[in-house]
């Protein structure tokens, strides 16, 4: 299975900072809700399951749903998928 990012993980990460405490989490903003957000493409190579939602923007490539499943909403190039790509480089950027 090959997927691009897995937004969860940035919620662990932390910053050390002047004005900002050793363990903030990071704000994901409406990246939060994906499970998978990636920029070109997204495959899965077998039966994956995603819990919660599958964003790519600004690529339009999603393959392997079915025989993979997403128990959430598929957003592939649009205004939510966009707006969870800039969100999450805001986090990035923050981290």
């Amino acid at each position: 299975m090959m997927i691009m990012l897995l937004v969860p993980v940035l919620t662990v990460l932390i910053t050390a900072r002047p004005g900002r405490g050793a363990a903030e989490p990071v704000e994901l903003g409406t990246a939060g809700a994906f499970a998978v957000l990636a920029a070109s493409t997204v495959t899965s190579t077998g039966p994956t399951v995603l819990t919660g939602d599958l964003g790519l923007s600004p690529g339009t490539s999603v393959t392997g749903f079915p025989p993979g499943t997403v128990i959430g909403t598929v957003y592939a190039a649009d205004a939510t998928a966009a707006q969870a790509q800039a969100d999450l480089t805001t986090a990035y950027n923050d981290a």
